[in-house]
């Protein structure tokens, strides 16, 4: 330690500044000076967890509250980095409201706030100069300040966030003329059957999951010009009137249709506008079967070289949009499947692919399968697919064996399959 004690100030704090903050408080203990150096680390992180069984919750309360209070006070007006708040356990807002208000005077860059109050977000974070990351859990935001300006955000996350207000997002987004990285989660507006417009020329990756959970649905667009990330999971809703997504490079969509199916939702401009992607991951059943029921609205997808699309108990139900984005994939490198290739058809082979010449054209060079459980019509499948996919250069296949003996017989059988192509390699990986 007293090697620890010759090092300059600066020094001690950045070292302090990698502990959480109970963590570096308790070296206060150590010396004098030593008391209240923890407190001017740029990294303070707050959070009121559930108090030990010895300990009354009013106390607990009481000591975090004093706690925070102490931090902020003893370190003065020095800089702060990185600021996080937890709260649900009923700190009152005129607390949280004064240490808000306290770090953002001193030109806070990174903001994560998720404290339990009877009032709204305070207008002066939507008018903070100096944020470059926001992150805010369980707010209502009946409506922003006339003068809201984050001038220098790059990042927003919005977790269990509502809007009260129409207009409210809308004015948030185009307050961050910088934004680059959009993450909500479980966002909800008052009134859900309207049009919500995305529109942020700046934005570069979005995600959106569960948008909303209403009954009713709505329209949504996407005016993002110069967004390469896109990851959307929610309901498809009734329709996509403005899909601007030309510079996107990566999609993954997980999207399910409420009841009544196709005859209540379109998501045909969606799917158009994915046109220049060139990774396409599918992450769930009822997606894939989306692009099929909707497969008249595929573009060529003529960057696409990465397709993922996840299968579920019955092979052939779920991909029976496959084959038609195959057709549409003239330069795909891989393709990988996720889930099962057994099926519950009569035949052995999946009926989307029997009678089909888009696997003998398929540029598809490396197929990667997972979950493969090594029963007949399985292995048909796969039999089916090296047979007709005559570019293939790679198969990798992940399976599981109860033993070492049924781990011999699957691998067996797999590399004893004939192959269309005499460079094609399989890779066999049971655990």
């Amino acid at each position: 330690m007293d090697r620890i004690s010759d090092l300059p100030d600066g020094i001690i704090i950045r070292i302090l500044s990698f502990l959480l903050i109970d963590e570096a408080a308790s070296t206060s203990l150590l010396s004098k000076r030593w008391r209240d150096m923890f407190a001017f680390t740029p990294n303070l992180h707050f959070a009121l967890t559930k108090p030990k069984q010895f300990l009354p919750f009013v106390d607990h309360r009481q000591n975090f509250m004093d706690f925070v209070d102490r931090v902020l006070a003893v370190s003065g007006n020095s800089a702060i980095r990185s600021f996080t708040l937890k709260c649900r356990l009923g700190v009152g807002s005129a607390h949280t409201n004064r240490w808000i208000c306290n770090v953002l005077n001193r030109g806070v860059l990174d903001l994560h706030l998720d404290v339990k109050a009877q009032d709204s977000l305070i207008f002066e974070v939507f008018a903070c100069k100096t944020l470059v990351k926001l992150k805010l859990n369980r707010f209502e935001i009946p409506l922003l300040p006339e003068d809201a300006s984050l001038p220098a955000l790059k990042t927003l996350t919005l977790d269990y966030v509502r809007f009260y207000n129409l207009g409210a997002f809308e004015k948030l987004i185009s307050a961050c003329p910088l934004l680059e990285e959009l993450l909500m989660d479980y966002i909800t507006w008052e009134l859900w059957k309207c049009s919500h417009i995305l529109s942020c020329p700046t934005l570069k990756r979005l995600t959106t999951k569960c948008l909303g959970f209403s009954v009713e649905l709505g329209s949504m667009s996407f005016d993002n010009p110069n967004l390469v990330y896109l990851e959307y999971s929610d309901f498809v809703q009734l329709h996509y009137p403005v899909v601007n997504l030309d510079s996107l490079v990566e999609a993954k969509l997980g999207l399910t249709m409420k009841e009544g199916g196709p005859d209540n939702c379109d998501p045909s401009n969606l799917i158009k506008g994915l046109r220049n992607v060139e990774i396409l991951n599918l992450s769930c059943p009822e997606t894939v079967e989306i692009f099929g029921i909707f497969r008249e609205a595929m573009p060529v997808f003529e960057n696409l070289f990465h397709l993922s699309i996840t299968s579920e108990v019955d092979f052939c139900s779920s991909v029976s949009s496959l084959p038609s984005l195959l057709n549409k994939s003239p330069n795909l490198h891989t393709l990988v499947i996720k889930g099962f290739l057994r099926h519950d058809n009569p035949g052995s082979v999946c009926e989307c692919f029997l009678g089909c010449s888009r696997l003998l054209s398929c540029p598809v060079k490396v197929l990667e399968l997972t979950e493969y459980e090594a029963s007949i019509k399985e292995l048909e499948q796969m039999k089916h697919f090296l047979e007709e996919l005559s570019c293939l250069e790679l198969v990798k296949v992940c399976a599981s064996a109860k033993d070492d003996k049924e781990k011999l017989r699957l691998t067996m059988d797999l590399l004893m399959l004939p192959r269309a192509s005499s460079k094609c390699k399989v890779q066999v990986n049971v655990s």
